[in-house]
């Protein structure tokens, strides 16, 4: 049987999340589907409930055993052993519709398509949100670099990972550094707006850290990232308007929101948020994609290059 997608299933001391995660995959309803579980150290009870579905299921699971070393070193782990059309990557702490993979293979055959991108549904204690496949009803390919970069809730064509095309190790926001990249090697991406991939949202993820940590500042690095490769493959003129749009929800956005919680550390890097924004891109709030967001996404974002943080700490508490 010819394998059609690679499950890559990272894991790290998550006993309490795993069975949910592991009985969604061995249930879909596409067949030619291999799991590929990588234990990267865990120290819970996570090997014993891996051992009981690969005795189970031994026809569908792959088990791999290896040091920690974070979550891109077990993803490029995975990855070696992989031998599916395309490959597709979950959280273990999330979990997936039953239908997940045949439905984005369909539609990535009828498609011909390199890359397919789901709908997600973002699970809270107390409510949902769905964060749609595309941003933009043309579905222009363009739309997959400034579409939510995680790697979870798309599958990819297996050959696209190859060179400096793999997770970044050591660094947070490792997806934001690989996942747009992608682009640079297809302009076939489909888009499917069914919240296929179930997102798990709990404390002490990047975005709900309660102390400040210096790793947050790796955004700088992965956005210079971001554009030194698309420099690299001399496309970075093509897309500089999506380029100019990672800037601006990254820093002015969503990192604006985690440093306006630290009252010291906020004060200091806005105003490198606004330095850099003048410097690199100093008619960002033209931007045709920053245009079309909402009030509230537009009014954080100009505090933020104004270093209104208490207004912004203020607004997120609202949220």
């Amino acid at each position: 049987m010819k394998i059609k997608v690679s499950v890559i299933v990272p894991v790290y001391n998550v006993e309490a999340y795993l069975d949910k995660c592991l009985n969604s995959l061995v249930n879909q309803t596409l067949k030619e589907i291999e799991i590929i579980i990588v234990n990267d150290g865990s120290k819970d009870n996570s090997e014993k409930i891996i051992e009981k579905y690969k005795e189970k299921y031994p026809g569908k699971i792959k088990y791999y055993k290896k040091e920690n070393g974070g979550l891109s070193s077990a993803r490029n782990y995975g990855l070696k052993y992989a031998i599916g059309e395309y490959v597709a990557f979950v959280d273990s702490d999330d979990y997936v519709d039953l239908k997940m993979y045949e439905k984005m293979i369909n539609l990535a055959n009828l498609e011909n398509s390199d890359i397919v991108v789901a709908a997600t549904e973002a699970i809270y204690k107390d409510h949902k949100k769905i964060i749609p496949a595309s941003y933009n009803i043309s579905k222009n390919y363009k739309n997959y670099l400034i579409s939510a970069p995680m790697a979870c809730n798309k599958i990819f064509k297996r050959q696209l990972f190859k060179d400096d095309f793999l997770f970044k190790e050591g660094i947070w926001y490792e997806d934001l550094e690989l996942i747009p990249t992608l682009i640079l090697k297809t302009k076939k991406i489909s888009f499917l707006e069914e919240p296929l991939y179930k997102y798990m949202q709990r404390s002490g993820s990047i975005m709900n850290q309660e102390t400040f940590n210096e790793k947050i500042l790796d955004i700088y690095k992965v956005l210079n990232n971001i554009v030194e490769k698309f420099q690299k493959y001399k496309q970075y003129e093509d897309f500089q308007t999506e380029i100019e749009y990672l800037y601006i929800e990254h820093l002015l956005y969503s990192s604006a929101l985690r440093l306006s919680m630290f009252k010291v550390e906020g004060k200091k890097y806005l105003k490198e948020f606004k330095n850099l924004m003048r410097e690199k891109f100093p008619n960002w709030s033209k931007n045709v994609y920053f245009k079309k967001k909402s009030y509230k996404f537009k009014i954080i974002c100009l505090l933020a290059y104004y270093r209104q943080r208490k207004l912004i700490y203020f607004l997120n508490k609202r949220r």
